[in-house]
């Protein structure tokens, strides 16, 4: 007797836990890449909402997977090339291009500005972001650090932390 009551109990645990599992909707890291285009739908400065203007609600950015990333922003000084936004066909954009990394891990995203280093026989000027959240339809990367004298190896060496204050928060969602 005491197997069967085992064998019963063991049956209603399995259904307990199948059914708890299937009631939860799947979670959305798997597969999950910064790779694509994300529209830009707020930002927030030192933690708080900074308004955009109707023009830089058309910003945005393109993950490649080239590892080159092209943030769509207003242009405000006719750099070449103009890109039209749809929706946003009065305002200006350009791309601003960068190379960029994501650690293994998904935490922390580098973007690289070649030729922009501060110090002599250094090329390359790095922003740090932390990737708050990265699921397939949302992405928010805070501003946390910087370096300009430097290459993502020996970033740590020479990291420039943003005050609470400065950092910018970018909210985009999946284009």
């Amino acid at each position: 007797m005491n197997s069967k009551i085992s064998k019963i109990f063991a049956i209603i645990t399995l259904f307990i836990a199948s059914s708890c599992s299937s009631d939860s909707p799947q979670e959305e890291t798997e597969d999950v890449t910064i790779v694509g285009k994300w529209k830009l739908e707020s930002r927030l400065v030192g933690g708080n909402e900074y308004d955009l203007s109707n023009c830089q609600q058309g910003g945005g950015v393109i993950f490649q997977e080239n590892l080159e990333a092209k943030f769509i922003v207003q242009d405000n000084v006719g750099v070449e090339p103009d890109i039209t936004q749809e929706g946003y066909e009065g305002c200006d954009y350009r791309y601003a291009t960068y190379d960029y990394v994501v650690n293994e891990n998904n935490e922390i995203l580098y973007t690289i500005v070649e030729g922009e280093g501060l110090e002599r026989n250094v090329d390359d000027a790095i922003s740090i972001y932390d990737i708050e959240v990265l699921t397939n339809r949302n992405l928010r990367i805070k501003a946390i650090a910087r370096s300009n004298v430097g290459t993502i190896e020996n970033i740590e060496n020479n990291r420039q932390e943003y005050d609470e204050s400065e950092q910018v928060t970018l909210i985009y969602t999946k284009a």
